[in-house]
């Protein structure tokens, strides 16, 4: 009603509400600030008692201060619709609820919406509360007890109406009947409030399947929620709508579960409409939904790098400024820098700053005692990749001892495995030996990093067990690789350009340890392996079809060139290679650990002479079995198959933040 009123020139969003409810108090917010819940207003209070107009009830609301500045804080507000309501009644010259229904619902057909029901229509209408106020089963009537007390038509609560209407106006919305397109667009465009872009013109956006208000895992999802037990969530790409009505609060509002009832419905819903996608959130969104709750007013220390974004594409430390009242005190990058720019395994020296940023790969690889002295919780914020190589996962171990020791809680702000966590492949290491093997993990070990965290911390000692606090995804299950997710993949390290990289760094790596190039040095680093000697063709017909499962095998020819920042001095530098390529068809089938083994196995027998084994091959691998088997011309499918008990103890002790059926 408002945006009709608006596209009819009668309200200017920008203006102040009390342009349009002139009660002097309303000069403080403006009309789009109350539609995003910004206002600053309370929630709401029971004043039903002794008020019987709306007049009334506003003119006791304005005369309550503000909970907060308008524009620093989303809280939802009963109070600002029902002024929103009041701005249609005087600007249109019109009852709230004789404007709605000429407006929306007699041209929509929806016979049945109303406020107010008459008579006739009680029996058919659903009970909710018996009501301790007036003493009786509320059935045929507002249940909100601050609406009901001034006649029943408020902007806040009041409306009555069924699925069929609902569908009615589900429909029209998304067509274009309402509203006009660009005024739709704009009613559910993300990121109006930029602390809190879940925001719409009303409308709430991109919905948590954690949250009580039920969900789509889509995008372009808005929706809203009533308190009674209804809710409704529509997705304009796809044109889906789910409409929940249920009288949760009835016969009290003692057993009132929305949030249980609304997950399994929608859950349903999302299971059977989008069992290929979703629409996860960080660790670090969460944070930014919860307004930065418990970090407010303290200092923190923040491990992280360019790769740490919110859903939006927004750099951590942009997404810190939002809260002006949280410090960061100390700032440390990982392998590759906190920009992500230097190539692996290069020398990160410290970085100038407001908060000078603190390099934790080389010669040191910890927080001191004094910087830590200085804090209140130490944030944690990296995307790995999922493989046990990564060194991402190794400086966070550092960083929990030093945490440990120095009595400081770490916070881990969780993402997505872009690899999963359904599928574990490869050997579990004995133990830690590297920063390339940090743990007694298999090399796709399907964790998260906050899961990893939990991992290294239950096996520190009692007296050094680091306190892990975790804000963990949503809208995500290990099923998912990151190309399911709807998220942006920024490369957390030059030669990890996509996820799809990730998911063949899994084996590829392998081959870092031999005398073949990796891909270094090209522009599809590990989707290669090549030497000037190697016959590509003997190699791909060796592999066996079930040995390259969701992946196609082609020889290639390539040149690795000296690419800075990504591989300055690659192997076999300005001299053609001989190659094989690896493209994924289908990166759920495939296995790029048996992959890798088996394009090891078929290079060693047939390049017996040629082939070289480096030192480094058994710190990836996590021991020398690995190397003594293929060397030895033990079968992959042997040495695969010796991984399993080792996978599957690994799987039953490690942690479990989110279900999957590991394969």
């Amino acid at each position: 009603a408002i945006l009709m009123l608006r596209d009819d020139g009668l309200i200017d969003l920008d203006a102040r509400a009390s342009v349009y409810v002139p009660v002097p108090a309303f000069s403080a917010f403006t009309i789009r600030q109350l539609l995003t819940h910004t206002s600053g207003l309370t929630a709401g209070k029971p004043l039903y008692r002794d008020v019987t107009s709306m007049d009334e009830m506003l003119s006791r609301y304005a005369a309550m201060p503000l909970e907060s500045k308008p524009g620093a804080h989303r809280r939802y507000s009963d109070v600002g619709f029902m002024i929103l309501g009041r701005a249609v009644e005087l600007a249109a010259r019109d009852s709230l609820d004789a404007f709605c229904r000429k407006r929306i619902f007699a041209p929509l057909g929806m016979e049945h919406t109303t406020f107010n029901p008459p008579a006739e229509w009680a029996a058919q209408c659903a009970a909710t509360e018996r009501c301790p106020w007036r003493r009786r089963l509320i059935q045929g009537e507002v249940h909100d007890e601050n609406a009901s007390a001034v006649g029943g038509v408020s902007g806040h609560a009041g409306l009555f109406s069924t699925t069929g209407d609902l569908a009615r106006f589900c429909r029209a919305l998304l067509s274009g009947q309402v509203l006009p397109e660009a005024t739709l667009d704009e009613m559910t465009r993300f990121a109006q409030v930029p602390y809190w872009p879940w925001q719409g013109l009303g409308w709430q956006l991109d919905p948590w399947s954690s949250a009580p208000t039920g969900f789509l895992p889509a995008r372009t999802a808005f929706g809203h929620t009533g308190w009674t037990g209804v809710s409704l969530w529509t997705d304009r790409q796809t044109g889906l709508f789910a409409i929940l009505l249920a009288n949760t609060c009835h016969p009290t509002r003692d057993a009132r579960d929305n949030e249980t009832l609304r997950r399994t419905f929608y859950t349903g819903v999302a299971e059977s409409f989008y069992p290929d996608t979703t629409s996860a959130h960080s660790g670090l969104d969460r944070l930014l939904r919860d307004q930065f709750d418990e970090f407010r007013g303290r200092r923190v220390a923040l491990l992280t790098h360019h790769a740490a974004t919110d859903q939006q594409g927004r750099s951590i430390l942009d997404v810190f400024a939002l809260a002006p009242d949280v410090r960061i005190a100390c700032l440390y990058s990982p392998e590759h820098g906190l920009r992500g720019h230097a190539e692996a395994g290069a020398k990160v020296g410290a970085q100038e700053g407001p908060v000078p940023v603190v390099s934790l790969y080389g010669k040191r690889q910890r927080p001191s005692a004094a910087e830590l002295a200085g804090i209140d919780f130490f944030v944690i914020d990296l995307q790995d990749v999922g493989s046990r190589y990564y060194t991402y996962v190794h400086t966070m171990k550092e960083c929990l001892a030093a945490c440990a020791e120095a009595r400081k809680p770490v916070v881990v702000l969780d993402r997505p495995n872009p690899v999963g966590g359904a599928i574990l492949e490869g050997p579990v290491a004995a133990d830690a030996i590297s920063a390339v093997c940090w743990g007694p993990v298999p090399v796709r070990h399907g964790m998260t990093l906050a899961e990893a965290a939990l991992f290294l911390a239950e096996r520190m000692p009692p007296a050094l067990k680091p306190t892990v606090l975790v804000r963990p995804l949503d809208n995500w299950t290990p099923e998912r690789l990151f190309a399911q997710c709807a998220l942006p993949w920024v490369p957390p390290s030059p030669n990890i350009p996509t996820p799809e990289t990730a998911l063949l760094y899994v084996g590829m790596c392998l081959f870092e340890g031999t005398n073949l190039n990796e891909g270094r040095g090209t522009d599809t680093p590990f989707h290669v392996i090549g030497a000037p000697w190697l016959d590509p063709e003997a190699v791909i017909e060796a592999i066996a079809p079930e040995e390259h499962a969701g992946c196609t095998l082609d020889s290639v020819t390539f040149t690795p060139r000296s690419i800075p920042g990504k591989a300055s001095r690659p192997r076999y530098m300005d001299k053609a290679c001989r190659g094989i390529r690896v493209t994924l068809d289908d990166p759920c089938q495939a296995r790029p650990f048996t992959l890798a083994l088996a394009l090891l196995s078929a290079v060693n027998r047939i390049h017996r002479n040629a082939f070289e084994w480096t030192s480094s091959f058994d710190t990836l691998a996590g021991s020398d079995d690995l190397r003594k088997r293929i060397a030895a011309g033990q079968p992959p499918s042997e040495i695969v198959a010796r991984f399993e008990p080792g996978l599957a103890a690994f799987n039953a002790c490690r942690p479990r933040l989110y279900c999957a059926d590991v394969k």
